[in-house]
C-alpha cells in the first residue's frame, strides 16, 4: 500500500496504486479529516462526534466497525492505538501534507476540505468543519503564495500563474492575488490578459462587496495602461525595478526560421512539438505564436506529475471545463469523465483497471475535447515532458483521433513543447509521429552571437552591445541565461568596461544547471568538477590519469555530458556551466583537483 495516498480537499477518496480511486464514505471521511488535522484522540471524542444521537455503547460499536472498515481498505496499521487512535506517521494524506508544508498536497483536486459533504446530523463535528475549513482555507493560500514566488523566482511562469488563479478559487475577492495575476501576465508579455484580470477585479468588487478597487490595485492597472513597453509594474516597490526590455525583451530575436516553420505547420493543420533545454525560448516562442494567431488556450504538466497517473490530464479537464462553465456533457461522458474529476459524479468511478474502460475514458475525454475547444484556434501545451505515463497515451490518441478534425478546422491546431534536458524525457514517440508524417519538430538551438547582439539591442541599453561577445561566451546564446545575466550586470551595477570575471551564475540559470548536475552520474560529476578547475579542455587521458579511473570509463561520462548538454565540443558548452560546478565544489577537493593539474592555488572564495 506504499503508494496509497488519502484525499480530502475537494472531496474525499482513496487513490491507490494501479490507477485505483475508492470515494470514502462520509463518517470516515470525516475520521480521517479530524486525526490528520488535530492528532492522536481518545476514542470516545471521535464517538460522540460521529454519533452524537447514540447511546455511548453503540457509538462506540460504530467506531470499532469504521475502524475494521478502514483497516480493510488501508491496512491494520493504518490507524494505531487503542485507547487512543492516531493516523500511521507515514500514511500520505493530503491535509496532513498542507499543515507539514509539503508541496504534494497540491496534488489534490479541489480546495475545500470535505467538499460536499454534509454533517448536520452531528452538530459538534460540524461546528469543527467550519471553523477548520478556514483554518485550511488559509493554510492553502499561504502554501499557493509560497509556491507561487518559487516558480516565478526559478522562471516556471505557466506554475506561477496556475498557483495564483488556485488563490483566486480560493478566495475569489482577493485584491492581493488580483495583483498578482496582473503582475504574472504583464511579465509574461500579455499586457491584454493582465487589463483583462483587472476589469474582473472591478466586476467582482463592485458585484460581491459592492467597493471599488483599492489605490494600490488601481495604480497597478494604470501603469499597465500608460507604460506597457517602459517599465514593469510591481506590487513590491522594495525590490529593484528593472526595464521591461530586459525582464521580457520584446525582441523575438532568432527565431525568425522557427517562426517561418511554425507558420507552415499551422497552415499544415499538423501539429507541432517545439524541442529544446531549458531556458532556449519554447514557452516565449509558441506563446508569443499561439496569441498571434487568434484564440488559444493553455495547458501545462508539473514536475511532480509524473508519479501520478492521470494527473496530468485531470488538470487539464478541470481547466477546459473552467474555461466552458455552459458546456452541457452527455450523462456517459459526464460519468466517464469522473474518473479524472470526481466531482463530476455524485459516485464516481474509479481510474481505469482494464483495456476496456481505458477505451471509454479516452472516448470520453475526445467527446468532450471536441464539444468544448471548436471555438478555439490554437491549443498550447507546455512542458509535456512532465506528463505521467497514462496521461502521454491518453495525448497521443487525441492526436490520432484529431488528425482530420484539425485538417478540416474543427478543431484547434495543437502546439506542444518539451523540454530535452530532463532526466525522465523520452522522444521516441515524438519521432515516430514525425516519422510517420502526423506531427511537425521544430528543435530550438542556442542563439549565435549576431542574434544575441539583437536580443542585447532590444533591451535598449547600449552599454549590453560592448559586452556581446562575453555574454554570448558566458551563457551559451541561451536567451533565459543571458536575461537572468543582464539583469545581474544591471542589479550590481556592473555594465560598461570589462566583463566581470567569475560572475556567480545567476538565480534561475543556477538552478536549470544544478538540477542537470544532479541527475549525473558520480563518474560523469567528478569529471566535470575536473573541467571546471581546469577552466581549459583536459584530453581524456590527462583527465583519467588525475581522477584514476579507465579511460573507456570516462569516455561514458563524457558522452553523458554531451547527452545532458553540459559540454560542447572539448570544453562546457558557457562558462556559466563551469561557474555553477565550481560554486558547489568544496574547497578541499578544488585544491586536490588543482593540485593534481598541477594547477596549485587556492579555490575560488577560499
Amino acid at each position: 500500500m506504499d503508494e496509497t495516498r488519502i484525499e480530502l480537499l475537494g472531496g474525499a477518496r482513496i487513490l491507490e496504486e494501479r490507477h485505483k480511486s475508492r470515494p470514502l464514505e462520509r463518517k470516515t471521511a470525516a475520521f480521517l479529516a479530524y486525526l490528520s488535522l488535530e492528532g492522536e484522540t481518545a476514542r470516545g471524542t471521535l464517538a460522540g462526534l460521529l454519533w452524537p444521537e447514540s447511546r455511548e455503547a453503540t457509538a462506540r460499536n460504530n467506531l470499532s466497525q469504521l475502524l475494521r472498515r478502514l483497516g480493510e481498505l488501508l491496512g491494520e496499521a493504518a490507524v494505531e492505538g487503542r485507547k487512543t487512535v492516531r493516523l500511521r506517521d507515514d500514511l500520505r494524506v493530503d491535509v496532513r501534507e498542507l499543515v507539514r508544508g509539503q508541496l504534494s498536497w497540491s496534488a489534490s483536486p479541489g480546495n475545500e476540505l470535505l467538499a460536499g459533504l454534509n454533517y448536520d446530523d452531528c452538530e459538534a463535528l460540524e461546528d469543527w468543519l467550519r471553523a477548520t475549513r478556514v483554518r485550511v482555507t488559509a493554510l492553502q493560500r499561504k502554501a499557493l503564495e509560497e509556491q507561487l514566488r518559487l516558480e516565478e523566482r526559478e522562471g516556471r511562469m505557466n506554475l506561477a500563474l496556475e498557483a495564483a488563479q488556485r488563490m483566486l478559487a480560493l478566495e475569489p475577492t482577493s485584491e492581493e492575488t488580483f495583483r498578482h495575476l496582473m503582475r504574472l501576465h504583464h511579465r509574461m508579455g500579455n499586457r491584454d490578459a493582465a487589463l483583462r484580470v483587472w476589469r474582473q477585479c472591478e466586476e467582482v468588487l463592485t458585484r460581491e462587496l459592492g467597493i471599488r478597487p483599492s489605490a494600490e490595485t488601481s495604480r497597478l492597472a494604470g501603469e499597465l495602461e500608460r507604460q506597457p513597453t517602459e517599465q514593469p509594474p510591481s506590487v513590491h516597490p522594495e525590490r529593484k525595478a528593472l526595464p521591461l526590455t530586459v525582464v521580457h525583451p520584446s525582441v523575438l530575436a532568432g527565431r525568425e526560421r522557427e517562426w517561418a516553420k511554425l507558420e507552415a505547420a499551422h497552415a499544415a493543420r499538423r501539429p507541432t512539438f517545439v524541442l529544446g533545454p531549458a531556458g532556449v525560448g519554447k514557452s516565449r516562442l509558441i506563446g508569443d505564436f499561439a496569441r498571434s494567431r487568434g484564440r488559444s488556450l493553455l495547458l501545462t504538466s508539473r514536475p511532480g506529475d509524473i508519479n501520478v497517473p492521470f494527473s496530468t490530464h485531470a488538470r487539464g479537464v478541470r481547466t477546459i471545463l473552467r474555461q466552458n462553465p455552459g458546456l452541457v456533457l452527455e450523462p456517459w461522458v459526464r460519468r466517464e469523465l469522473s474518473r479524472l474529476v470526481p466531482e463530476l459524479g455524485p459516485e464516481p468511478l474509479l481510474l481505469p483497471g482494464t483495456p476496456e474502460e481505458t477505451a471509454r475514458l479516452f472516448a470520453a475525454v475526445l467527446h468532450m475535447a471536441r464539444q468544448a475547444l471548436k471555438e478555439l484556434d490554437v491549443l498550447v501545451f507546455d512542458d509535456a515532458q512532465y506528463s505521467d505515463g497514462s496521461s502521454s497515451e491518453l495525448s497521443f490518441y487525441l492526436l490520432a483521433q484529431l488528425e482530420e478534425d484539425m485538417l478540416a478546422r474543427r478543431f484547434p491546431w495543437i502546439l506542444l513543447s518539451e523540454r530535452t534536458d530532463e532526466s525522465i524525457w523520452k522522444g521516441e514517440r515524438i519521432h515516430m509521429q514525425v516519422e510517420a508524417g502526423l506531427a511537425e519538430l521544430i528543435q530550438l538551438e542556442p542563439l549565435e552571437l549576431p542574434e544575441v547582439r539583437t536580443l542585447l539591442r532590444g533591451m535598449n541599453e547600449p552599454r549590453l552591445e560592448e559586452m556581446a561577445e562575453d555574454i554570448s561566451r558566458y551563457t551559451g546564446g541561451n536567451p533565459l541565461f543571458i536575461v537572468e545575466t543582464v539583469r545581474q550586470l544591471i542589479e550590481t551595477n556592473s555594465l560598461g568596461g570589462r566583463f566581470p570575471e567569475g560572475l556567480p551564475p545567476p538565480g534561475r540559470a543556477r538552478y536549470i544547471i544544478q538540477k542537470r548536475l544532479e541527475g549525473l552520474s558520480p563518474e560523469a560529476l567528478r569529471l566535470a568538477q575536473l573541467l571546471a578547475v581546469a577552466r581549459a579542455d583536459v584530453g581524456l587521458e590527462q583527465a583519467a590519469e588525475v581522477l584514476e579511473v579507465p579511460v573507456a570509463r570516462l569516455v561514458e561520462a563524457w558522452r553523458e555530458l554531451e547527452e545532458t548538454a553540459l559540454v560542447r565540443g572539448a570544453w562546457f558548452s558557457h562558462n556559466l556551466v563551469g561557474e555553477a560546478v565550481l560554486s558547489e565544489l568544496p574547497a578541499s577537493v578544488h585544491t586536490l583537483l588543482a593540485t593534481r593539474l598541477g594547477r596549485g592555488g587556492p579555490a575560488p572564495g577560499a
